[in-house]
């Protein structure tokens, strides 16, 4: 007669991870990741406010659409790194565009606007 084993992992009690959720498409933004990156980080508050204005202008441009699909932003995400407005408040010696807390401010209300 044969035990139960308590320890014995099994499909029942255990089933598999769900798989990841649709995501975007980072490929779909590779002309401005491309631009972003020919054009350097910003150095002044008005040059990182414009920047945010073109995020802003590119994300506005499928924002209902995306809402309706309802997937993982990940291309939008790597839209904001490669713009280099996730660095808008870090220390200009670690890599980062030194600007103040309003600045920063701005920035997120100027993408924020576009995105929805």
């Amino acid at each position: 007669m044969s035990q139960s084993n308590p320890t014995l992992l099994t499909l029942q009690n255990h089933p598999p991870p769900n798989p990841a959720p649709p995501a975007t498409d980072p490929s779909i933004y590779q002309v401005h990741h491309d631009a972003f990156a020919a054009e350097g980080q910003p150095t002044t508050t008005a040059g990182w406010l414009e920047r945010a204005r073109k995020v802003s202008d590119i994300l506005a441009l499928d924002a209902s659409a995306r809402s309706k699909d309802q997937k993982t932003p990940r291309a939008e995400i790597s839209l904001l790194k490669s713009s280099g407005l996730t660095r808008v408040l870090g220390d200009v010696k670690y890599g980062g565009g030194g600007q103040t807390w309003e600045t920063g401010y701005k920035v997120i209300r100027e993408v924020a606007a576009g995105d929805g």
